[in-house]
């Protein structure tokens, strides 16, 4: 069985998002992911990846889904418009929409609509895969500079004061401003073990521990503390060979 891509529905008219659900249900490729007239939900929904498509109204009170569409730009979900008010078809495809349907939406054209979304999909899939796993982008506060990096290519992590800093393989390094935990969640790397209270290792570089430190390929000497050191030896003992 092929993948079955998840629908994102936002429209404030609850009777036409009857439609939608009853549609997409009779479609083999496609299931609701969620259906809401709360557009501000909706939008969260759509950037926790509840939905791989999302098809949304134009006339919302508060947020219009032309703002909404423009705030999906960056996340690679293609947008449907879907919309009584057919002027609003070019405007739609200057905020990168994919389509525009016209209210209530026809199957066919429906269908024609998410079969689109599908084939950009597809190209994209495999790229946007490897990049979520081997890829992670940190901005700073105002979203000015980022800085692109894979996971395993980490040495350690130091807390500085308000900042961590984290030490790449290559010699480089770059900071974030956040507390020690946070920095950790926001490196989502599986092989990240915290060592002390101002330092977390990627696991995969430890090349020796030592009574109260660990020592990194790169030559690098990390601090242990006691609350972590015995978790850290749990980790090696189970491979021990001899």
């Amino acid at each position: 069985m092929g993948k079955r891509y998840k629908i994102g529905l936002i429209d404030d008219e609850e009777h036409i998002l009857d439609i939608l659900i009853q549609e997409i249900s009779m479609l083999p490729d496609y299931e609701v992911g969620f259906a809401t007239s709360d557009p501000f939900l909706g939008l969260e929904h759509a950037r926790d990846g509840m939905a791989d498509i999302l098809i949304t109204d134009i006339l919302m009170p508060e947020l219009g889904g032309l703002e909404l569409s423009r705030k999906l730009i960056d996340s690679g979900i293609p947008v449907i418009i879907c919309s009584g008010h057919s002027r609003y078809a070019i405007q739609g495809y200057k905020v990168e929409a994919l389509h525009f349907l016209e209210k209530p939406p026809e199957s066919l054209d429906l269908a024609e609509a998410l079969e689109k979304a599908k084939k950009k999909l597809d190209t994209l899939y495999w790229v946007r895969k490897e990049i979520e796993e081997e890829i992670r982008v940190i901005s700073d506060k105002l979203g000015y500079r980022h800085q692109v990096f894979n996971p395993s290519k980490i040495l350690y992590m130091e807390q500085q004061n308000k900042k961590s800093i984290v030490k790449l393989d290559d010699g480089s390094e770059f900071s974030m401003s956040s507390s020690f935990q946070e920095s950790l969640m926001k490196l989502r790397s599986r092989y990240m073990v915290r060592v002390h209270q101002s330092y977390a290792v990627n696991i995969l570089k430890v090349s020796k521990l030592h009574p109260e430190e660990c020592e990194l390929v790169s030559g690098d000497r990390i601090s242990t503390s006691r609350t972590y050191r015995e978790e850290l030896r749990r980790i090696f003992e189970s491979r021990r060979i001899n």
